[in-house]
């Protein structure tokens, strides 16, 4: 066996940490995004759909996960005049990638909250849509977010996903 010169091995360890710790946003950077409307909630989870998976002895799970690769495009993008809005709203969707919910809105009103738990919670409403009135997000300390489409003539839809570094 060779061994490895021990300054070599140290050295890749801290660029794995380094490239870790890096990966990571802050609390403040989080606050910043969220409140200039400025960020992008990717979403990796839809939950409440139709059909299920039921692993032996866990019972019934009411959750799909989205595309393995993250996909940028899966979500709802946040500026300052828009909200660009592209999610999935049941299983068949997501095996064509072609998602029901992709609209703009350019019309909505915004009001957020801090949590005595620290989470901010945020919610968009649409002035100019039918299908879709209210948005709703809680993010957390870490940049998880719960999200909740909600319209007046559908049940509301739940997401989980994270905040775009």
């Amino acid at each position: 066996m060779k061994k490895i010169n021990s300054g070599i091995l140290f050295g890749i360890i801290i660029l794995i940490l380094a490239s870790c710790s890096s990966s990571k946003i802050s609390f403040e950077e989080i606050q910043k995004k969220v409140y200039s409307n400025n960020f992008n909630f990717i979403a990796k989870n839809l939950e409440n759909n139709s059909s299920f998976s039921v692993p032996v002895g866990t019972g019934r799970i009411n959750q799909t996960n989205l595309p393995t690769q993250p996909d940028g495009s899966i979500g709802i993008q946040v500026t300052h005049d828009r909200l660009v809005i592209n999610l999935p709203s049941n299983d068949q969707e997501m095996t064509v990638n072609k998602y029901s919910l992709n609209t703009i809105s350019q019309d909505f009103t915004v009001a957020r909250k801090d949590l005595e738990n620290g989470n901010i919670l945020i919610n968009f409403f649409l002035n100019d849509k039918k299908d879709i009135n209210l948005i709703k997000m809680e993010i957390d300390k870490s940049g998880k977010i719960d999200c909740s489409v909600e319209g007046p003539t559908q049940k509301p839809l739940l997401y989980t996903g994270y905040l775009e570094k």
